[in-house]
């Protein structure tokens, strides 16, 4: 059976096109559902963390407005919700952030200035890191180590005057 090279061309184009259109709207629900299998949790998106920690969040920006952090109960689940922000003259603010062993951790990065980041390594979890554009709330969420100890945050961005020596520590007790 002879087709027109054309004919087939068009075919191939119409296959490929569906499967672009449903890798990329599976991605999509995905990255809206919070269960993106291409990041880990720490998708700089709100619906990048589990949904305690969303829950976590929205009650800690309703009833605590004023504080950096607190500890909200979710069902049973203890998080520790960190509003921390990155300026050109402090640094971070908190720059200390005292935890439990195993304790779940979402942190809302704000930036009023510069793109800035926030980067982690911990045991069991590997390199946590995101990045925030000015103006714009991130999120990050991670469960702290089993063991104690201190752990250091860096800034990950060479975004201006000192950004490279700005830092925080994790206590974890």
């Amino acid at each position: 059976m002879n087709l027109p090279k054309d004919w087939i061309l068009a075919v191939w184009f119409i296959i490929m096109y569906v499967l672009v259109g449903v890798y990329s709207g599976w991605n999509a629900y995905a990255i809206t559902q919070g269960t993106s299998t291409g990041y880990r949790y720490g998708l700089p998106l709100f619906s990048g963390m589990p949904k305690q920690a969303q829950e976590a969040v929205l009650y800690f920006n309703s009833h605590d407005p004023g504080k950096q952090e607190a500890v909200i109960d979710v069902n049973g689940t203890y998080i520790l919700v960190v509003n921390m922000t990155v300026n050109q003259a402090t640094g971070f603010s908190p720059n200390v952030i005292v935890a439990n062993t195993s304790e779940p951790v979402a942190i809302q990065l704000y930036s009023p200035q510069v793109i800035t980041g926030f980067y982690i390594w911990l045991p069991g979890e590997g390199v946590v890191q995101i990045n925030t554009v000015p103006g714009m709330a991130t999120y990050v969420y991670f469960v702290t180590p089993n063991a104690p100890g201190n752990y250091t945050w860096y800034e990950p961005e060479y975004a201006a005057y000192n950004f490279s020596y700005f830092n925080g520590t994790l206590e974890v007790v």
